[in-house]
């Protein structure tokens, strides 16, 4: 006993490390739940320091992008989450508003797969006080609605298109956003109702909507079945959707919102694994 309490710091940690690489063949749903959210406040750690260090050296639209890069292949490693991208060619160098279906915190890992490079990430206000998480986002830019006050949220979404539009010339930004506004965790192949802010947003700053559709992962991930099982999760990439002659009438940005989300909606089912595929 008394030799193992002289052993140093480091030794501990790699015989940690050690433990946990050996253990992602054998661990089950508590394991890998313990593992994403271990690399989640790594990856955030990281984004923290990159934050400081990037924007020196003129970098800043690489922080969420490795971020998210990172917790994607670090996580894929330790839980066995692969994703397969279809329709890459559609994302864009240009400014856009991407829209994405919201089914769990998995989404952030998996999202990873296809994060593109200058885009910052809006979330909801309570995410802003979260440590490590927080600080990185907050640090990194990101965009903060607070949904439970419309005319806040109108007020900022409006802010993010005016962002948009003042780097819009040097092409350094992009917005990323849920439109569900909180996450489905359904086992159905279905989408919650969109929020208008995304569309407020890409209206306002005549920039294009893409739609980014991840498939229902409930046969890899369910908090509800306590099942968290290696598997491969599809995402597709839609073709943008132009701005430029939508109005920014309730009506038209209505009108935009449903024909995204129908369009995501059949992406969705065509993507998910139906039952005869399990």
């Amino acid at each position: 006993m008394d030799f193992l309490r002289q052993l140093p710091i480091h030794v501990y940690l790699s015989g940690t490390l050690a433990f946990l690489v050996w253990f992602r063949n054998y661990g089950g749903y508590r394991y890998r739940c313990f593992m994403s959210i271990v690399l989640l406040l790594v990856m955030a750690s990281y984004g923290v320091v990159s934050s400081l260090i990037l924007p020196i050296f003129g970098k800043a639209g690489l922080i969420n992008y490795t971020v998210s890069r990172g917790y994607y292949y670090l996580g894929g490693y330790f839980t066995g989450l692969r994703a397969t991208v279809l329709g890459k060619e559609n994302i864009l160098q240009s400014p856009a508003v991407y829209v994405c279906n919201h089914q769990s915190s998995l989404d952030i890992m998996v999202m990873g797969a296809v994060y593109p490079k200058n885009t910052s990430i809006v979330a909801k206000k309570e995410l802003k006080y979260y440590p490590f998480l927080g600080w990185f986002m907050t640090l990194s830019n990101a965009i903060f609605l607070d949904r439970k006050n419309r005319t806040n949220a109108v007020k900022e979404a409006r802010q993010a298109a005016e962002n948009i539009n003042s780097k819009k010339a040097s092409g350094r930004i992009s917005v990323w956003l849920f439109p569900e506004g909180t996450r489905g965790h359904s086992s159905e192949v279905d989408l919650l109702p969109f929020k208008k802010g995304a569309f407020h947003m890409a209206v306002q700053a005549r920039v294009p909507v893409i739609p980014v559709v991840i498939a229902n992962y409930n046969n890899i991930y369910s908090t509800k079945a306590k099942r968290f099982v290696p598997g491969n999760v599809n995402i597709k990439v839609l073709p943008p959707v132009p701005t430029i002659d939508i109005g920014e009438d309730s009506v038209s940005i209505e009108e935009l919102s449903v024909r995204v989300r129908e369009s995501m909606l059949t992406a969705l089912h065509d993507i998910s694994p139906h039952p005869k595929d399990e």
